[in-house]
């Protein structure tokens, strides 16, 4: 008599199935280690997509009532009780990466971190090792959708390399394998992109304040820009006085900013970087 009344063939499938579920769930326990904004979204992105966070370490005890209680998982200030996840994750900041390394020395699993500028061999302090860091501007009070984010991926090894293309990909639909210097590389770009866009969004912020006017005169002209950017490439899209070369409505500018030392400045080495790139055309 078949095996719970299932055929032979059955039998196989249903064992098949079983094998491809848990082989697309590479780690049963996962620890993060930080309780910052990558941290923070991570434990989010982690327990919405089925993934088995089982610990969260912080030092800082004000943090555990409201990281166990918005995540459910339960916090730990001791390293060896991670020892029994097979994945560790470490984020925290980029100059503290290689100390709390040193301290997981003993560990059996795979320890990757988040950072999109240190190198891979920091944690050569264990056997297996990895990175995924997420390329995005992550804030814990912002929600992002990230299917959507490219998750860059290093490893020590073939075997540690699919497991965490398979793990990222419970996360992400966007995961690409990066070297360290192709990682470092975009996440310089990424900061002309996106911290220096927020800073010129911040200047303008402040300069219409002086005015009694709100930012949000500007939202349709931003999205629009970068829309633009995207669409038929950012050269191509730049319009403006310093683009045409218009030195009397560039002179006007600075007229008004004459008294944001700062910003005047800014304005001036953008508006030159320009119309020299352009002139020489």
């Amino acid at each position: 008599m078949p095996y719970l009344g299932l055929k032979s063939d059955g039998f196989s499938f249903f064992r098949n199935f079983v094998k491809n579920y848990f082989a697309m769930i590479p780690f049963e326990k996962v620890a993060i280690i930080g309780s910052g904004n990558v941290a923070y979204v991570y434990s989010k992105v982690l327990k919405n997509s089925g993934i088995n966070l089982q610990y969260i370490y912080t030092r800082n005890q004000y943090k555990t009532s409201e990281v166990e209680k918005q995540f459910g998982v339960k916090t730990v200030s001791d390293y060896q009780s991670l020892f029994a996840c097979d994945l560790i994750i470490i984020a925290v900041k980029d100059d503290a990466i290689e100390e709390v390394a040193a301290k997981l020395h003993n560990y059996k699993g795979v320890l990757v971190h988040t950072s999109g500028t240190q190198n891979i061999s920091i944690l050569q302090s264990v056997d297996n090792y990895g990175i995924i860091y997420p390329l995005q501007t992550l804030t814990k009070e912002y929600d992002v959708d990230f299917k959507s984010v490219p998750v860059l991926i290093n490893a020590s090894n073939t075997e540690v390399k699919d497991k965490l293309m398979c793990f990222a990909r419970k996360m992400s639909d966007v995961v690409i394998e990066c070297s360290d210097e192709d990682r470092r590389y975009i996440h310089m770009n990424a900061v002309y992109v996106s911290n220096f866009v927020n800073v010129m969004l911040q200047i303008g912020e402040k300069l219409l304040k002086k005015k009694s006017l709100g930012i949000s005169i500007l939202e349709p002209l931003v999205r629009e820009t970068i829309n633009k950017a995207f669409g038929m490439g950012a050269e191509k899209a730049l319009t403006g006085p310093a683009r045409r070369g218009d030195m009397e409505t560039i002179n006007k500018h600075l007229e008004l900013l004459k008294n944001d030392r700062e910003e005047n400045e800014i304005y001036k080495m953008l508006t030159n970087y320009i119309t020299n790139k352009y002139l020489e055309k």
